[in-house]
């Protein structure tokens, strides 16, 4: 790795910072009108809803952090608080406890969590047949942190992860520029504008877990010049649940891992000891049947159609379109078909 390639990085993560944050939207503005007592939800200074330039509206969780967009997580605030906080958590805003009474501050902070559980991009390290209060015990100890945001980028003699320097006085961030220098003996590399660490392949899997147990929103960055088109950052991890309701769910779905950090040629690994054995039957088991019931569906559906044709009750196959659903039932019936051989090799590999 040389020089050009971190200035590259810098860039990147620059420009990404630099892209403005989503527009305030029009009805959430027009819900915050109709508030009886309107006043600063920071500093409880009074608002003037007539004059649209003195106040506006401030996310309990940044949207740039993946806060939802929605009434309850956006509050009416003054332009001084709203500039002053600028886009930080409110935990990392230790002007807030100066301006608030304890009790209010308790509130706002109660109102923070409950926010973060509708909020994107909850993994944990967890198995996916975890007890639900191990998954909220492992969120909970999460959400005790201001989140942030972390970039990572593939290189050719392992990963990139920086941020920019600007948020150096951050505490979580000096403090995980010495967890990745001391424990995952990440390389320092220098640079005027980015804290940047270079990660073997071999230690970046448990430096991403160990960001996320820290609140970080990991972020691939692209390799190219595109940009997203506004900073909400929307589906940019790698794997997510979308919803505290669906983490308790997990047990319907497919596993996920956080970052697919195996190289191309890498032997997979698997524990022998009889629990590792049973736990990962068990995710064999469930992704075959799956998968064999999507395919079934699809099939199912293709069926349905064809005979609502030759009836004529359906309009007539449109140019393509047959062969399009033909293909979806044929990839779905390969992946089941994998899903069973490894199904079956599991089996073979048992004690």
């Amino acid at each position: 790795m040389n020089t050009a390639d971190l200035d590259a990085f810098a860039r990147r993560v620059l420009a990404f910072h630099a892209v403005r944050a989503p527009a305030t939207p029009r009805w959430a503005l027009d819900v915050a009108r109709r508030s009886e007592n309107p006043a600063c939800a920071f500093c409880t200074a009074p608002l003037n809803v007539d004059h649209r330039h003195s106040w506006g509206l401030s996310p309990l969780v940044p949207l740039n952090q993946g806060g939802p967009a929605d009434t309850e997580n956006l509050l009416m605030a003054c332009k001084r608080c709203i500039a002053e906080r600028g886009s930080r958590d409110l935990l990392a805003w230790p002007e807030l406890s100066q301006r608030l009474p304890p009790e209010p501050l308790d509130a706002l902070l109660a109102d923070r969590l409950l926010v973060l559980q509708r909020s994107d991009n909850h993994l944990v390290e967890v198995g996916r047949f975890a007890k639900p209060a191990t998954v909220l015990a492992q969120l909970q100890e999460r959400w005790i942190h201001p989140r942030f945001v972390v970039h990572a980028q593939r290189h050719s003699d392992g990963w990139i992860v920086g941020w920019p320097l600007a948020h150096r006085a951050h505490l979580t961030r000096n403090d995980l520029a010495a967890l990745l220098r001391n424990m995952h003996q990440g390389q320092w590399l220098e640079h005027p504008d980015v804290a940047a660490f270079r990660l073997t392949e071999d230690v970046f899997q448990a430096a991403v877990w160990q960001l996320i147990a820290l609140h970080a929103l990991v972020i691939p960055l692209p390799l190219g010049t595109a940009l997203p088109p506004d900073r909400s950052f929307e589906n940019r991890w790698m794997a997510r649940y979308p919803s505290l309701r669906q983490i308790r769910l997990r047990r319907q779905g497919t596993h996920e891992a956080p970052w697919p950090s195996q190289a191309k040629d890498h032997i997979p690994a698997y524990s022998d000891r009889p629990n590792a054995v049973r736990m990962r039957t068990q995710r064999q088991a469930t992704r075959e049947g799956e998968t064999k019931a999507q395919w079934l569906e699809a099939r199912r559906r293709l069926a349905k159609r064809d005979a609502g044709v030759a009836s004529g009750t359906l309009r007539a196959w449109l140019p393509g379109e047959r062969a399009a659903m033909q293909a979806d039932v044929d990839d779905l019936a390969s992946s089941w078909l994998e899903a069973r051989q490894r199904k079956v090799q599991g089996r073979s590999q048992r004690p």
